[in-house]
């Protein structure tokens, strides 16, 4: 079990940490799922996971860009 400290920081077991690959420096996201809450390890590769090819159209990247900001030239 862990323990919040003055700071409300919280230490991760080291068999979560392993098993779940964190290491110093990696972002973890707290997330609400129902009445309980989460660790997401990783949160921005879960969200592009999440958004990959939601966004299809007849544009390429660039062009869009292109057409939103104008042409870099």
């Amino acid at each position: 079990m862990s323990k919040v400290t003055a700071k409300y920081q919280i230490t991760i077991p080291p068999e979560v940490r392993n098993e779940l690959g964190i290491v110093p420096g990696n972002e973890v996201e707290i997330a609400k799922q129902g009445s309980q809450f989460i660790l997401v390890v990783d949160p921005i590769n879960a969200l592009i996971k999440k958004w990959r090819g939601k966004f299809k159209g007849p544009q390429k990247t660039d062009e869009y860009m292109d057409d939103i900001r104008g042409e870099i030239i």
